[in-house]
């Protein structure tokens, strides 16, 4: 071995003393034959001195592109400097090996390579490849031997499929800011000493704590970058337009804000909804301060022009704030057709508390007992105890809320299945003076039991309306109708029939009129049209002697005018239409199914037979009407075919309104877009009051010092992380029920 070797260290391998004799050492690629075919002699004969142990000047260059050619080994000059810059190695076998590097002539040149596993040495001259290298760092021993024992960190892609794992302090705090927002956890929770033991001990051992500061400068950030994405889709011209729900919610902070929630249909024909906004409205309800806010939260979306309705309660503010935003909103169709809408479940609400204000004194007997019950921890061991000796699973009761009734519905739904022990437990221990009256008696029970029959209809249509993922605007009509009949069955029942005439008349005051868009959302089911529409109307005609005799045909050019409209705006994207599908051989419509049938006691079946079966051609109808109808008709065969051709029998639960017009959408191409927006406008404000639940946790004791901007923040991610899921709102309101369900004491 020489000295030279010596002082850099260079221990003798086989393949060395191969290369000291001329020859090719087992680790390399034999190319020094084709070198002078490749190169010219001048390059073969290099090689073979380089092997020699006479390194050749590099320029830090890998494979055969770092080769030069006669003329510029030449330029380089005797002491091995290059013209041309180094370039950095860019082979990933460097990530296996270290570069062995000597002095040559004051130029550092690289010389070999040692494997960082085995310590094995090779050559590495840059100019000719790294092939061998390459091959050692897919077979070394030694790598493969700690792969097998170090412990591989895997993870899953969307779409099942497997990847390495790698530690990104970038993603960990945007993970965490996901994590606060849909748990509702404190921003300082990854500056904690207890968060930080837990993720390094459990999880990550180098993880860093993050601080609040920091932490709300990622929740911005990527509220920003969530929020961008939204408008982006939303800009889409798949997404026809959008329908606005709003509502106001005073929280324990007293502060109030207002949500702006939209409703829209997406490219796949699903129902979609989002918060856009939650803002501090630290001013007066009144209808400027409603109206601006909404404005703006529109206008920062850009959907000023694609809002085809707003669905507000019933406040008179919120009246006067629709008549503020009509001419900033009425863009997209040119008119307010639709624009206002009052929400269906409020309207529920109000016809309900006409009963219960009737018989808030017995309502308040029940709220009594379980009051008293639930103010002592004596009394509560004591009807447990009395329970468990009757073989009763033992529980308590909730109280229910003033401001939801359906709060009342649950809490009697719970109390009658244990009437009889509560009531013995009751009468024998609650203190009454001598001679009193029981604070119940058989006749409350009675007629609580006849009150949940009766409010039954009422909570099923609310939880019903209040759906988010499917329409809503269709099913009004159903529910009318539903409504009104189960009005007239109670309106002379003996227990009740005192509080039933003041329900209908308001029934009377909002849906004697039936609104326009749902009697649109109607005939738009391909299971009614003007058919069902028609039977609908024979059937209210009797149950609130309600004049409809003209209702049809006004509703009918209402629906040609408003697709005039969509002609105009969607018409020059027609193709090629389908022929309509021809169902002539079906002989039954799915509303005779639905409505011919024993619910009403057979009373509205009979007296609608005895009605005119032409109810929709009264004479009374104008001539002015008429001839709009049949101008509108022979202009428009896409809807003229499509309320010509029979109804859908498809009357269950399986029926998807929204595919049927997806897969008819080459058939209708303008009327689809009709059915579309129709179809997203929710009949409840029940999502933006959903919100408020959400804000409610948010900011709730211990979170009072965010602000209004952190807020919106935290409301609107843990919305959008939902909507992802698909899990914004489910159709019975879950935190309700639960309220009243876990309650057992064992």
């Amino acid at each position: 071995m020489s000295d030279e070797q010596e002082d850099i260290g260079l221990s003798m391998t086989i393949n060395d003393e191969l290369r000291l004799c001329g020859m090719t050492g087992d680790d390399e690629d034999d190319v020094v034959g084709d070198a002078e075919e490749l190169f010219g002699r001048r390059a073969a004969e290099e090689l073979n001195g380089g092997t020699a142990g006479n390194p050749l000047p590099v320029d830090d260059g890998d494979g055969p592109n770092a080769v030069q050619g006669d003329a510029q080994a030449q330029a380089a000059g005797d002491d091995g400097s290059s013209s041309k810059p180094n370039r950095p190695s860019t082979s990933v076998c460097w990530e296996d090996f270290e570069k062995l590097i000597k002095k040559v002539n004051g130029k550092d040149v690289r010389y070999g390579a040692r494997c960082l596993h085995c310590r094995k040495e090779y050559s590495a001259n840059s100019k000719f490849g790294t092939g061998h290298l390459l091959r050692h760092q897919d077979s070394c021993p030694k790598k493969r031997e700690k792969c097998r024992m170090a412990q591989s960190h895997i993870t899953f892609n969307k779409d099942g499929s497997v990847r390495n794992w790698e530690y990104s302090a970038e993603v960990a705090r945007k993970e965490l800011v996901r994590l606060l927002a849909r748990l509702d956890l404190p921003l300082r929770l990854g500056e904690t000493e207890a968060w930080e033991d837990y993720i390094k001990t459990a999880h990550n051992p180098r993880y860093s704590t993050v601080s609040k500061q920091t932490i709300a400068r990622d929740l911005f950030k990527y509220f920003n970058s969530k929020r961008d994405s939204l408008i982006e889709d939303l800009k889409n011209n798949a997404i026809s337009s959008v329908a606005i729900t709003s509502d106001i919610w005073s929280g324990n902070a007293k502060e109030d804000y207002l949500s702006v929630v939209g409703h829209y249909i997406n490219a796949d024909w699903q129902l979609e909804k989002r918060v856009l906004g939650l803002r501090l409205i630290d001013a007066s309800h009144n209808a400027d301060n409603i109206a601006e806010r909404v404005k703006i939260v529109l206008n920062d979306y850009g959907i000023l022009n694609k809002v085809f309705s707003v669905t507000l309660d019933n406040a008179s503010a919120n009246n006067k704030a629709m008549d503020k935003l009509k001419p900033v909103l009425k863009e997209y169709l040119g008119s307010d057709l639709f624009l206002h809408q009052r929400c269906a479940c409020h309207i529920i609400n109000l016809i309900v508390k006409e009963a219960l204000v009737a018989v808030s004194a017995l309502i308040d007997a029940f709220r009594t007992a379980i009051s008293w019950i639930n103010s002592s921890n004596i009394r509560v061991a004591a009807y447990k105890s009395y329970c468990m000796a009757s073989g009763t699973r033992p529980r308590k009761f909730a109280l229910d809320m003033d401001v939801r009734w359906n709060s009342t519905y649950l809490m009697l739904r719970h109390l009658l299945p244990h009437k009889e022990i509560f009531h013995t437990f009751i009468e024998s221990n609650y203190p009454r003076p001598k001679g009193g009256p029981f604070l119940l008696t058989h006749d409350h029970w009675a007629i609580a039991t006849k009150i949940l029959e009766f409010l039954e209809l009422f909570y099923d249509s609310t939880v019903a309306l209040s759906g988010v993922y499917y329409p809503t605007a269709p099913l009004m009509v159903h529910h009318i109708v539903k409504i009104a009949i189960h009005l007239h069955k109670y309106q002379n029942d003996e227990h009740i029939r005192t509080i039933v005439q003041p329900m209908i008349d308001k029934y009377n005051k909002y849906w004697r009129t039936i609104p326009d868009l749902y009697c649109i959302a109607f005939i738009l089911d391909p299971r009614a049209k003007i058919k069902g529409f028609n039977k609908v109307l024979k059937k209210l005609n009797v149950l609130t002697d309600a004049d409809y005799s003209n209702k049809l045909m006004q509703t009918r050019t209402l629906l040609f005018k408003l697709y005039h409209k969509y002609d105009d705006l969607y018409g020059s994207v027609r193709a090629k239409k389908a022929d309509p599908p021809s169902l002539s051989g079906k002989k039954r419509t799915a509303w005779a199914e639905i409505y011919d049938d024993d619910d009403d006691d057979g009373l509205v079946g009979a007296a609608c037979s005895s009605l005119p079966p032409n109810l929709d051609m009264s004479r009374s109808m104008p001539a002015t009407v008429l001839l709009h109808a049949a101008s509108s008709s022979s202009s428009s065969s896409e809807l003229s075919a499509y309320l010509d051709c029979d109804t859908v029998s498809q009357w269950d639960d399986d029926f998807n309104i929204l595919n049927w017009w997806h897969r008819h959408k080459l058939t209708y191409p303008v009327l689809s877009t009709l059915a579309k927006d129709v179809f997203s406008v929710p009949v409840s404000t029940i999502s933006s009051e959903a919100t408020f639940s959400t804000t409610g946790r948010i900011i709730e004791e211990r979170r009072r010092r965010l602000n209004p901007e952190t807020v919106e923040a935290l409301t609107c991610i843990k919305d959008w992380e939902a909507a992802e899921s698909r899990l914004q709102h489910m159709v019975e309101d879950k935190e309700l029920e639960e309220a009243f369900e876990n309650l057992y004491l064992d």
